[in-house]
């Protein structure tokens, strides 16, 4: 309660699965009482034991324990069932396989207030990268089919999926750089994320930049309750400005972000869209990638 008071707007797992269900459903239940939203990382542990990547046809030849689309579908359908019943809000992360958006249409059409995100790197890489063995791309929840890229593509461009998140996880080299089944999930995705949105959405002609707009800035500020943050060009509101040239490309070096950390899978890779200014209620904050 206090921290809610304290203008705390979403709670989250941070990552680990409420598997419980009792609990998952009472914290609905308060949740709704203070008016926030909780957010969760949907996967059955008990379906993910040793689990490294994708349960599919490519990890069964590289011998890696499969990751089943089940164990985020079933855990969202539990979600929303409860989050309907208590009348809460409810937000899944990273949403990475089919099935789950089967699950939240169906929810969506019965009135449940939940919400959705999709990062930059399920938009766009798939299990076939499991073949270099390269941990960069091991990530949770793992890379999973085409199919599924493809249906979170169009599940973004219909407001199935609200937004784009970008599961930002740096890492130091000596954790990432091991062995795959050692190395830790997660890679870097924000500074790559406005150009991985604009190659996979806009160019495929399934967004336009004012559906960008609405799936990186607006839409995350109205499901977190951020009322001056995300709001649409109009005379008279604030000036907080991102000037793109979506156009340009840019080559991804690890070694050039602004990052600490280099695991990016998208290294050597050329993606539109260069930011050419930033500002900041009206007043220039960054000018060719530095700072103002």
């Amino acid at each position: 309660m206090a921290r809610s008071a304290a203008g705390v707007r979403m709670f989250s797992d941070d990552g680990r699965c409420v598997a419980d269900p009792l609990l998952m459903r009472r914290a609905l239940e308060y949740s709704t009482a203070l008016g926030i939203v909780v957010a969760q990382h949907a996967e059955d542990p008990r379906l993910t034991v040793g689990a490294q990547a994708h349960e599919g046809e490519r990890a069964a030849r590289l011998g890696y324990t499969g990751w089943p689309p089940s164990a985020e579908e079933s855990v969202v359908a539990r979600d929303c069932v409860l989050a309907r019943h208590a009348g809460a809000r409810l937000h899944v992360c990273h949403v990475s396989a089919t099935g789950t958006v089967d699950v939240l249409d169906w929810a969506k059409g019965l009135g449940t207030a939940v919400s959705a995100e999709v990062t930059p790197h399920h938009l766009l890489l798939t299990d076939e990268r499991l073949g270099t063995h390269d941990p960069v791309n091991k990530v949770n929840p793992p890379l999973r089919t085409d199919a599924d890229t493809a249906r979170l593509r169009q599940a973004l461009a219909d407001g199935l999926l609200d937004c784009v998140a970008t599961d930002h996880a740096p890492h130091a080299v000596q954790d990432k750089d091991r062995e795959w089944a050692a190395a830790p999930p997660g890679m870097l995705g924000l500074q790559t994320a406005l150009s991985v949105v604009t190659h996979t959405m806009v160019r495929t002609g399934l967004l336009d930049w004012r559906g960008v707009a609405r799936v990186l800035s607006e839409r995350p500020a109205e499901i977190v309750g951020l009322p001056d943050q995300g709001r649409p060009l109009a005379v008279g509101e604030p000036a907080n400005l991102v000037v793109v040239d979506p156009e340009a490309e840019w080559t991804v070096r690890g070694a050039e972000l602004a990052s600490v950390a280099a695991n990016t899978p998208y290294e050597g890779l050329r993606l539109p869209g260069v930011v050419r200014a930033t500002l900041l209620r009206g007043r220039l904050t960054s000018r060719e990638g530095k700072t103002v």
